[in-house]
């Protein structure tokens, strides 16, 4: 997921082209997911080609813990030192957005009030861990079923 963020730094997704950088970010929840899959799968193998529930969420969602204080620690450098103006930038950006589009002085002031407090470096590394723990969490759930029945690893006996 780091190096998603450094990849959309440098195509400019968060200085230059904010309306890609909107929705590029997504991109990023198939990282956490591939490295999920391969973990079990792995397990799997190693074990016969079984997978017990219990030892797919405990693998999961240690990759989710894990994960989620790695990039909630490069967030924090990425954010201060990295690109430090590119929440600004976004904000910005997402209030000209509001004004072209009709929105009120009240509505406008509710947004940027919202994002002072969300995007404060306490308020990011909180949503960030456990956002990103979530997300670890929910894609664990989904996978061990699918691991289950598929696998892209044979049992090698």
């Amino acid at each position: 997921m780091c190096g998603w963020i450094l990849l959309e730094f440098i195509l400019g997704f968060h200085t230059t082209s904010l309306e890609i950088g909107q929705y590029s970010g997504y991109f990023s929840f198939v990282v956490p997911a591939l490295f999920i899959f391969t973990a079990m799968s792995e397990l799997k193998s190693i074990s016969n080609g079984s997978l017990g529930i219990k030892a797919g969420i405990n693998i999961g969602f240690h990759i989710a813990i894990l994960s989620a204080a790695i990039f909630t620690f490069f967030l924090f450098v990425y954010n201060n030192y990295i690109n430090p103006g590119w929440i600004d930038t976004m904000v910005d950006w997402q209030r000209k957005r509001l004004i072209l589009g009709g929105a009120t002085d009240d509505e406008i002031g509710r947004f940027m009030d919202q994002n002072r407090s969300t995007n404060s470096t306490v308020g990011q590394g909180v949503i960030t861990f456990v956002s990103t723990t979530g997300i670890g969490v929910v894609l664990t759930l989904i996978l061990i079923p699918v691991v289950k029945r598929f696998s892209l690893w044979k049992p090698t006996y």
